[in-house]
């Protein structure tokens, strides 16, 4: 039932007159409740009380699916100005990018330039960046996209992995082969509108997936990044890190900016190592649009904000 109302909320999200309506009113009917702002400025005071509550950030600047060049770049000027932006607040800027907000789609090359030029900017002020893995047609370019950057020095760079994906498992084995020792790795459960022969539909099915990547990631050595509001999947996680007797910097807990406030605060409570992705930015109608479409409890911000 949760599968199929993904599917529903993703498909009505891309219709064209619903986009641009959501678009004119969006902000005000509940996207400020999952974007931080509309420029890192706007969104420093925010960041600034999520650090005091205990959590870590990793900030996402808005944007995908550029076409053209001059947007690419654009885009990589926006990611630049954030982190020198966190780095002047003192804040240490971890960044999550994706490949096609920096030309992946069209120019393999040019998304490698701009990539490397960022994170080995926020390695320079104690920083890093993790490439955000988009639909499966991105997968191979992200994750040779991540090699390039290995490459070039920035060895603190990371990536994602999506469990709902066949594929993942594999991907895992090789990714963690090739990456520098103490890697880390986010896994998420994917947010995209994926077809059965690419991704798995039924929602126990990924969960096990899930769990099954962490642990093997962990027995690989990696630190695991476990992005997830799924309760059962943190509580087996957690068990596991506790049965194996991991140290703190073997693992994170990772949630989203604006979703289940109380079970972050529990998290940090609990004792555990919480970072919140923390989205920014003007161009948020795709990454609203997801969130959206894994909770229904997410889209009733929305309608009680319609209806006032």
């Amino acid at each position: 039932m949760l599968s199929l109302y993904r599917r529903a909320v993703l498909g009505v999200a891309g219709i064209g007159p619903v986009e641009r309506w959501s678009r004119r009113h969006g902000w005000r009917l509940g996207a400020r409740r999952f974007v931080a702002g509309e420029s890192i400025d706007d969104a420093l005071p925010s960041l600034r009380t999520l650090i005091d509550q205990g959590r870590s950030l990793v900030v996402d600047v808005l944007g995908e699916y550029v076409s053209q060049r001059a947007a690419a770049e654009s885009m990589a000027a926006g990611v630049r100005t954030t982190i020198e932006a966190l780095a002047r607040a003192g804040l240490p800027p971890v960044l999550s990018i994706k490949p096609t907000q920096l030309g992946l789609a069209f120019d393999a090359d040019l998304a490698a330039e701009l990539a490397a030029d960022l994170a080995l900017h926020a390695e320079a002020a104690d920083g890093r960046v993790c490439l955000d893995m988009e639909d499966h047609r991105f997968v191979d370019g992200t994750l040779e996209l991540l090699r390039r950057l290995h490459r070039a020095g920035a060895r603190r760079s990371s990536t994602v992995l999506q469990a709902y994906l066949h594929r993942t498992p594999a991907d895992l084995e090789a990714l963690l082969a090739d990456a520098p020792s103490g890697s880390e790795l986010r896994i998420v459960k994917g947010a995209y509108h994926e077809t059965a022969d690419v991704a798995l539909q039924d929602v126990a099915a990924i969960r096990r997936t899930y769990l099954a990547l962490c642990e093997r990631a962990w027995q690989l050595g990696a630190k695991v990044n476990v992005a997830t509001h799924d309760d059962g999947i943190i509580r087996e996680a957690t068990a596991f890190v506790r049965g194996a007797g991991l140290e703190r910097d073997r693992y994170e807990l990772q949630l989203l900016y604006g979703v289940r406030p109380k079970l972050q605060q529990r998290l940090v409570d609990d004792g555990h190592p919480v970072r919140l992705y923390v989205p920014v930015g003007a161009d948020w109608y795709g990454y609203f649009s997801r969130r959206l479409a894994e909770r229904p409890a997410n889209a009733a911000v929305v309608l009680r904000g319609i209806l006032g």
